[in-house]
Formats: structure tokens, C-alpha cells, sequence
């Protein structure tokens, strides 16, 4: 078995969140939601979803699950565009 290099990890971890911030744009404005709105309806703050969007922050899979649950999609739905 391969392991993956440090160089490979450290791609992941930069790139990953910014193409889940990326979809879960494409998913609000499909919904015709503001950051706001969303923000709203996950029980979070505006900057958060800003951040979570930019790639800033990394959530973890339960708060991942809200935002798809307030979007109404599924989590496969969020990661369905994702290639790594």
C-alpha cells in the first residue's frame, strides 16, 4: 500500500475546503439564499459561512451536514463535483 506523500496531504488540505466552500456557493445562490439567510438557518454567523465559502475554515462533517440539510440536498449532493 502507497502512502500519500506530505506534499499530496498538504494539497488536499488546501484545496478540499475551497472546493466545498466553492459548491456550497453554487447550492445558496441556487436557492436564492444569502450568506445571511444561510447563515440563519444553520444557527451560525455570517463571517462563518463567508469563511467556510473562502475556504478559510475547514468544518467538520456535522456542520457540513446542516448546511446540506438547510440547502436540501444531500451530502453526496455537496461532494458529487469534487475530483481529488
Amino acid at each position: 500500500m502507497q502512502c500519500l506523500t506530505e506534499t499530496e496531504i498538504l494539497k488536499l488540505t488546501s484545496q478540499i475546503p475551497k472546493l466545498v466552500g466553492t459548491e456550497i456557493i453554487t447550492f445558496r445562490k441556487m436557492r436564492n439564499l444569502s450568506q445571511t439567510e444561510l447563515a440563519e438557518l444553520v444557527g451560525k454567523d455570517r463571517q462563518y459561512i463567508y469563511k467556510i465559502e473562502k475556504g478559510k475554515v475547514t468544518p467538520n462533517i456535522s456542520t457540513l451536514a446542516i448546511i446540506a440539510s438547510a440547502l436540501k440536498i444531500s451530502l453526496s449532493d455537496l461532494f458529487q463535483n469534487i475530483k481529488i
